[in-house]
């Protein structure tokens, strides 16, 4: 499925209804080649504007998993301090100990309701009923954060909404980030939506 296409997909009406999907599942992944990155995050704004209009009014939240991951670390408070300045510090002396640490918050029920929070929150304020929330980044985020894992995490804060997960890869069995790196193994609710 190319962009183009996607963008006829989220504007068709009986999509729109987050009770309707596979396996009444409303999580879905649009991967694309990673060259096209600059080209792909234009058009999630375009799509996101296009369906904001009139014909569609239709509210798209966007989220990039990476700099929520960053704004969430720079919330949470350790010591003096926060997380985010403690693992800056402490980057170079203790790399395999910050990587672990890392790995352990990107998972964590904490996380989970940081970002179900400012979905809700973006829902409450919306002018127009909010359809889809597209999550962007997972190229960035790597190895922290996993789509797959990440999604086994979040699934039970999907409601009201159709999660759109934008994924600089292939699936070959796995999530192969970049066509290159292993992810985990394909979540079983996740419909690709550009086989």
């Amino acid at each position: 499925m190319t962009i183009t296409e996607l963008y006829d997909q989220l504007s068709d009406k009986g999509f729109q209804d987050h009770q309707t999907g596979n396996l009444f599942f409303p999580a879905y992944m649009f991967m694309y080649n990673p060259e096209l990155e600059y080209e792909v995050e234009k058009e999630i704004l375009d799509i996101k504007n296009r369906l904001h209009r009139p014909n569609n009014y239709l509210d798209v939240m966007v989220l990039d998993i990476f700099e929520e991951f960053i704004s969430f670390l720079k919330n949470e408070k350790f010591g003096n301090s926060t997380k985010y300045n403690f693992y800056l510090e402490h980057e170079s002396n203790k790399k395999d100990a910050v990587d672990k640490a890392l790995k352990q918050d990107a998972y964590t029920e904490k996380f989970m309701n940081y970002l179900r929070d400012k979905i809700a929150d973006h829902q409450n304020d919306a002018d127009y009923e909010i359809a889809y929330v597209f999550i962007k980044g997972f190229g960035n985020s790597y190895p922290y954060i996993r789509a797959s894992r990440f999604m086994s995490n979040f699934e039970k804060h999907i409601k009201g909404y159709k999660l759109i997960m934008f994924y600089p890869g292939v699936a070959k069995g796995y999530y192969s980030l970049f066509g290159l790196l292993q992810d985990e193994n394909l979540y079983r609710a996740i419909k690709l939506i550009n086989e």
